[in-house]
């Protein structure tokens, strides 16, 4: 501790700038790392709020997916002995045309029953509404609001609000204004309450509940009840708590997860490698301090524990200040995250607390801390061993890891060798990350050697480009390789995770792109959403033939599209007339036989299957495939694997009469409209609104639109990646100036005898800028190698995780785009260091003389 105090601290002064530089490096790393999983948990533990506020005193509910369930289901619960109250719920995100006040969550419910399980207190509206339900059915237009939503819009009870149905735009009539606090505060506030029988009428739901809730009679466990309801309804339901549906919104963002891990993973590991550097650069410039403890007594454990002592309150003051950072940028995240998951998986959230978990900043600091000692340890054991004798003598520089590591080079090769026979012959999930890890391993251990042969290539070109400045440039770098690996190191790593996800999105992009193609052919869609990731509104069977009787129609395809359990997971089920579908699209699958495969799936003889639903759950062609309906197990053999992208978790593709039979619906949330050749697109379009826009909601999407639509989605995805890839590369840059700092630190008699000698300051801000670019250079090759591997196990991961397939694609726009990035950040990088050498006292240097 005296030692912190009477050398780190003066040293730590002097060098403020350098140090918070340094610290900048585990500031970045710690907020990342805390702000993604606080915005994560923020999400999840937003929608675990709803559905607790949501669910009131319920105990169970029935579900049977997001297709919903007939009406006569309620009988056959309410008839189960246990069951005290059992009451019908429809929720549907509703938009109400008010700017800048996002959807409204409707709550459909009985209010005839509805109360024993939800507390709708009233601080104002009609009492009636509560006391008398009927009051509340007999008028359908009636709706209650949170007292926050109507605060914000300034509604009052008695007021009308407008919502945008399946009938058209409708004013509702302000019934009831519930109290703060409660189950008003689900949703963000954003609740509404409707008559359910209503909101089967405005969103097109027909005669179907989405589920039941369940209160038990008192004495009767939980357990009793489950098993009771169970048999009653049969094997297509799940009854569970209301919690269970918060395991299955996890679920489906576990990709989304294990992507924000990674990255967030190699953002602290690049941070380690510029604390590294500057603690080789500490060791550098005070080797006279320590010759000197060591001259008086002190041991190689003191010296190596000061600094560690200095690492550790580096790491500590890195850390504090990174989970402050992170927990502000948590809720910005947590409002993107909260939009992607409306936008691309339907699922109305809204988030507008940002939840810190203690683990998490624990943790968090934690990282830091252990990361910026891991990374002190090898200068610190370097300080340790400092010849006193030889740090004493000025002139006489001891060069503190002089020479190449055998044993280093040894490791990497027999890492490399691990790494190849595992990516060769290791299948399992085990061997590919350990093949990966070994690969990043053999990259890192390789580095400084790699380092060294490509700087020796660039003396050549850097000589021909400037002689004198060039040639010194190169020669710094080949002097003292250690110097400069720590800083090509972290650019490698940051480059080969750009190339990573670069390739990743590129590749993803591409297969999208060629599935639109061959699948999304129709001319139009018809929806009831602006968003055809939104399947809130229907419409009705009959409205196929109503759309192919439209003069210039020439087919109308129907498209029903839910998410159901498959196994303890939600996977999207597409419910489509399989025969129209097989003559129009045209599509190679990875598994069957292309005409065989539709033939079967319209003859309800099997299903088609994406190849990240076969992938995640190892299916294979002919494998049976169970899905939970209302009417029991649904079990079709696989009869083909294709390609597809409309959901994560995976797609099963059914012909629509199998889906009319066993879910009892025959409604539609996607019709695909393909025009007759010859025909006006334009006046088909317009005669398709004419004839049916009119007191119906519909939108008509054109082809172009849809896929601009699913790339904008796709982008989104991919999004937070790239913030996170860009504050790695900031990250790695940010070591540049360090690196350049201990050249000039090891350089400074060789540029006082230059400047002794008649160079001029240009010329050594030359020598200072031409190294900065080779250091860029070299980080720049070693990166896109390194990337290439990288971009290979990216993809698996993608596939191991979210089951999906891409070809492996380098990105090459990518690359080039990062030349002028890394150069130009490297050459901003040296400018500091630059004006430091030439304005520095020419006294000083030469005193190493």
């Amino acid at each position: 501790m005296i030692l912190l105090r009477l050398l780190s601290w003066p040293y730590l002064r002097k060098h403020a700038l350098r140090w918070t530089l340094t610290v900048a490096g585990i500031v970045l790393g710690v907020a990342v790392f805390v702000a993604m999983h606080s915005a994560n948990q923020s999400v999840f533990a937003a929608f675990d709020r709803t559905v607790d506020r949501i669910a009131g005193k319920t105990q169970l509910q029935v579900w049977a997916g997001d297709f919903g369930f007939p009406e006569e289901v309620l009988e056959k619960v309410q008839s189960v002995r246990e069951v005290d109250v059992a009451v019908p719920v429809i929720e549907a995100s509703g938009e109400t045309g008010l700017k800048g006040q996002g959807n409204l969550l409707i709550l459909g419910t009985d209010m005839t029953g509805d109360q024993s399980l939800r507390d709708y207190d009233l601080e104002d509206g009609d009492a009636a509404v509560i006391d008398d339900p009927l009051v509340f059915l007999a008028q359908p237009d009636s709706i209650m609001l949170s007292r926050e939503f109507a605060d914000r819009n300034g509604i009052k009870a008695g007021d009308r609000l407008p919502m945008k149905t399946m009938a058209g735009d409708k004013l509702f009539t302000v019934r009831g204004i519930m109290k703060a606090g409660g189950m008003a505060k689900a949703f963000g506030g954003n609740l509404a309450i409707m008559d359910i029988y209503a909101v089967q009428k405005v969103f097109g739901r027909g005669q179907r509940f989405d589920r039941i809730d369940v209160g038990v009679k008192e004495g009767v466990p939980i357990e009793q009840a489950q098993q009771a309801i169970r048999k009653a309804v049969g094997p297509g339901f799940e009854v569970e708590p209301p919690q269970a549906r918060c395991e299955h919104f996890e679920s489906m963002l576990r990709q989304y997860q294990v992507m924000v891990n990674v990255t967030s993973l190699f953002a602290l590991i690049i941070g380690m490698f510029i604390i590294y550097n500057a603690f080789s650069i500490a060791v550098t410039q005070r080797r006279s301090e320590v010759g000197i403890l060591r001259a008086l007594g002190a041991t190689r454990r003191q010296i190596r524990a000061l600094f560690l002592g200095e690492s550790a309150v580096a790491g500590l003051a890195g850390s504090l200040l990174g989970v402050a950072a992170g927990v502000l940028m948590a809720r910005g995240i947590a409002k993107y995250i909260g939009a992607l998951t409306a936008s691309i998986y339907g699922v109305a959230q809204q988030v507008d607390d940002v939840d810190i978990e203690p683990w998490v900043l624990a943790s968090a600091i934690v990282l830091g801390v252990a990361t910026s000692m891991v990374a002190a340890f090898i200068p610190a054991r370097n300080a340790a061993r400092v010849d006193p004798v030889q740090a004493l003598q000025k002139g006489k520089y001891q060069v503190l890891s002089e020479g190449e590591n055998r044993v280093r080079t040894g490791a990497a090769m027999v890492t490399a060798a691990g790494a190849a026979a595992l990516l060769a012959f290791g299948h399992s999930r085990i061997g590919f990350y350990a093949g990966y890890a070994l690969a990043l391993l053999t990259a890192l251990l390789l580095a400084p050697t790699l380092a060294l042969l490509v700087a020796r290539a660039l003396r050549q070109p850097l000589k021909w480009l400037r002689p004198v400045e060039g040639a010194l440039a190169a020669d710094s770098l080949l002097q003292a390789p250690r110097r400069t690996s720590a800083t090509v190191s972290a650019l490698m790593l940051s480059l080969a995770m750009v190339i990573g996800f670069g390739g990743m999105s590129r590749s993803f992009f591409v297969s999208v792109t060629d599935w639109m193609d061959s699948v999304l052919n129709p001319d139009f869609f018809l929806t009831g959403s602006e968003s055809i990731a939104q399947r809130a509104f229907s419409f009705p069977g009959s409205m196929g033939a109503e759309v192919e009787s439209v003069p210039g129609v020439d087919q109308a395809q129907m498209v029903r599209s839910a998410r159901v359990l498959y196994k303890g997971t939600p996977v999207m089920v597409v419910a489509v007339e399989a025969d129209k579908l097989g003559r129009k699209v045209k599509r190679k699958p990875l598994a069957g036989d292309p005409n065989e495969m539709y033939r079967l799936t319209a003859a309800g003889a099997g299903a088609l299957v994406s190849d990240s639903f076969a992938n995640l759950r190892s299916v294979r062609l002919g494998d049976p495939v169970e899905l939970p309906t209302p009417r029991g197990i649904l079990r079709l053999p696989v009869v083909g694997i294709t390609r597809d992208y409309s959901d994560q978790q995976g797609t099963v593709l059914l012909d629509r009469g199998v889906y009319k039979r066993w879910w009892d619906d025959d409604t539609a949330n996607i019709i695909r409209v393909y025009v007759k050749p010859g025909a006006n697109k334009a006046e088909v379009r317009q005669a398709i609104l004419d004839r049916f826009s009119k007191g119906r909601r519909l939108f008509i999407l054109s082809n172009a639109e849809v896929k601009t639509e699913i790339l904008r989605l796709t982008d989104q995805w991919f999004g937070m990646t790239y913030n996170q890839v860009a504050v790695a590369v900031l990250v790695a840059v940010l070591g540049i100036v360090n690196t350049l700092m201990v050249s000039i630190t090891d350089r400074r008699r060789e540029l006082g005898v230059l400047q002794a000698v008649g160079a001029m300051r240009n010329q050594i801000r030359h020598t200072v800028w031409l190294e900065a670019l080779a250091i860029g250079v070299v980080g720049l090759v070693l990166g896109f190698a390194l990337g290439a591997v990288n971009l290979h196990y990216t993809l698996g991961i993608v596939q191991d995780v979210g089951g999906m397939r891409t070809d492996y694609i380098f990105p090459m726009n990518v690359a080039l785009t990062m030349i002028p990035v890394i150069l130009g950040a490297a050459f901003i990088a040296a400018l500091w260091p630059a004006e430091t050498t030439v304005r520095g006292s020419l006294m000083e240097a030469l005193e190493y003389e």
